[in-house]
């Protein structure tokens, strides 16, 4: 099976986060977390939206942020079984390494109070709408 391309530049520049849409990069984080992807989805919405988006990890938490800002095509190294259910669900595409139920250790950490809060979430709106409060 051939490397997806996105992920593969994803992982060769050490990135969290990379957007490219039209061939063109738009965004690029190397910040771990959550951080990085709300960032955009709150401040630079319109980069979001119909891009694809490579991500080590997506959970609950990323795909209702991803959903909300109408991605395009979503690329992750591991998508848990949830996550590719709420993209399925949205019409949105998604490519990825493996899928299984939970997230892998190493991003647990970083990403499991979000989870929670995410899985909680009636919609995608109401999990943006959780988080920008968490913010202000």
């Amino acid at each position: 099976m051939a490397t997806d391309p996105i992920l593969e530049r994803l992982s060769r520049g050490k990135l969290r986060l990379l957007v490219e849409a039209d061939g063109q990069l738009r965004l690029a984080s190397d910040r771990r977390g959550l951080g990085p992807l709300r960032d955009a989805v709150f401040e630079h919405p319109a980069l979001l939206d119909g891009a694809e988006v490579a991500l080590p990890a997506v959970g609950m938490a990323a795909a209702l942020l991803l959903i909300h800002a109408k991605v395009g095509r979503v690329h992750a190294g591991v998508l848990t079984h949830e996550a590719r259910k709420a993209l399925d669900g949205e019409g949105i595409e998604h490519l990825a390494e493996q899928v299984q139920k939970k997230l892998p250790e190493e991003h647990q950490a970083e990403l499991e109070a979000f989870e929670g809060r995410a899985r909680e979430a009636l919609t995608p709106l109401a999990f943006v709408e959780e988080l920008r409060r968490q913010t202000e």
